[in-house]
Order: structure tokens, then C-alpha cells, then sequence
């Protein structure tokens, strides 16, 4: 039975989704916005609206960002990423296998947003300089990006939410390497079809003015 607490909860839902595709507005500010209305609505107890603070995905989470945006800050993935992709040379798919196992792997422990955000602008001067479509290298890098996050279990937020899920239900919480398996398969099976048929599907070469 659809009762009116419920109503009121998808109405706010729809508009926070709006807000969030409009990008007019902060995320956080949004998402805490949303949050008081529905505390102010008696949707939720105060209990319960400020419960997810001290939840320890939510700190695991907020911790991992602290420690990749040192990592992306020292420059030393900026240096790393440059150095390694220097070594595809011209050849595009030396580069774009090269582009794959590095960006998987930042991103399996490693914020997906950061480490697209710091390889990004090295990729693309690549691309200009082999005069080839950057799109032929970023899309790629997009795919990996989300992909990597399925190595460890803080590869990607969604991974801890599932644990903390699984462990207030009475299962046993996912350890550091509980999904590498299904992990890898899905980086293999990205890299596989991104060096076959995805080739084939990217955006052609262009020539760029010098």
C-alpha cells in the first residue's frame, strides 16, 4: 500500500535527481537539503537523518578521498601517468593498452573522478601531438576508470555500501580482495573488447592543425 510518507519521499527523490543532472547546484548541498526536508517532514527521526555520518563506509569513503587527493596533489600520479604513457610512443594501441591497466588499476584504489581528472589532460596532449581523435583514447579511459573500481572493495563506494549492507544483515563483510576475481575478468574482458571491437566503434583519426 502506497502511503503518503512514501509519496512525498519519491517527489523529493525526483527533484534531488533533477537538481543532480542540472549541476547548477552543489551535490552535497542537495543531497543535505534533501535530507532536512525530509526531516523537517517527519519522514525521518533526527536519529535517524545524522545515523549515516557515523557509518563506517561513509568515513572509509570520505577517508579515501583525503588520501587520493594527496596522492593526485604531490604530483605523483601526474608523474607517474605521464611517464608511462611516454612509453606507448606513437604506436595507438601500445598506447591505448598502456591507458587501460593504468587507469583500472589507479582506479581499484583510487578515487574513479581523480585519477580520469589527472590522466586526462596528458592523454589528450598525446592525442594532439600523434595528430589522432582524443575521443579514441578518453572514452576508453572512461570505461576503465569504472571498471578498475571492480578490483577491491574500495574501489568504488558502491563496493563498502554492499558490505556494510551485508554485514547488518548477519553475513559476513566482503574483505580487500573478496571481488579481485570478478574483477579481473571484467578488466580482461574490457581490455579485450577495447582493443578488437571497441577499436572499431571509436571515433576515426583527425587532423589537427599544428
Amino acid at each position: 500500500m502506497i502511503t503518503q510518507p512514501m509519496i512525498i519521499t519519491f517527489i523529493i527523490l525526483i527533484i534531488a535527481t533533477a537538481l543532480f543532472i542540472q549541476g547548477k547546484y552543489r551535490a552535497d548541498l542537495i543531497a543535505l537539503g534533501s535530507l532536512l526536508v525530509l526531516t523537517i517532514l517527519g519522514i525521518l527521526t533526527p536519529e535517524e537523518a545524522v545515523s549515516g555520518f557515523s557509518n563506517s563506509a561513509v568515513i572509509m569513503i570520505a577517508g579515501l578521498y583525503i588520501v587520493g587527493a594527496g596522492i593526485f596533489d604531490s604530483g605523483l600520479a601526474r608523474s607517474i601517468g605521464q611517464a608511462l604513457i611516454r612509453f606507448g610512443g606513437e604506436s595507438e594501441k601500445k598506447l591505448m593498452f598502456l591507458i587501460i591497466i593504468i587507469v583500472s588499476l589507479c582506479s581499484a584504489v583510487l578515487s574513479n573522478t581523480g585519477t580520469v581528472s589527472v590522466l586526462l589532460p596528458v592523454i589528450v596532449s598525446v592525442a594532439f601531438q600523434l595528430h589522432m581523435n582524443p575521443s579514441r583514447f578518453l572514452l576508453p579511459l572512461t570505461f576503465a576508470s569504472s571498471i578498475g573500481g571492480l578490483l577491491t572493495l574500495i574501489g568504488t563506494p558502491s563496493n563498502l555500501i554492499v558490505s556494510e549492507a551485508l554485514g547488518k544483515q548477519g553475513f559476513e563483510k566482503l574483505s580487500f580482495f573478496d571481488i579481485t576475481g570478478v574483477g579481473l575478468v571484467a578488466v580482461l574482458a574490457g581490455l579485450l573488447f577495447m582493443m578488437t571491437i571497441g577499436q572499431t566503434l571509436l571515433p576515426r583519426y583527425i587532423h589537427l592543425s599544428q
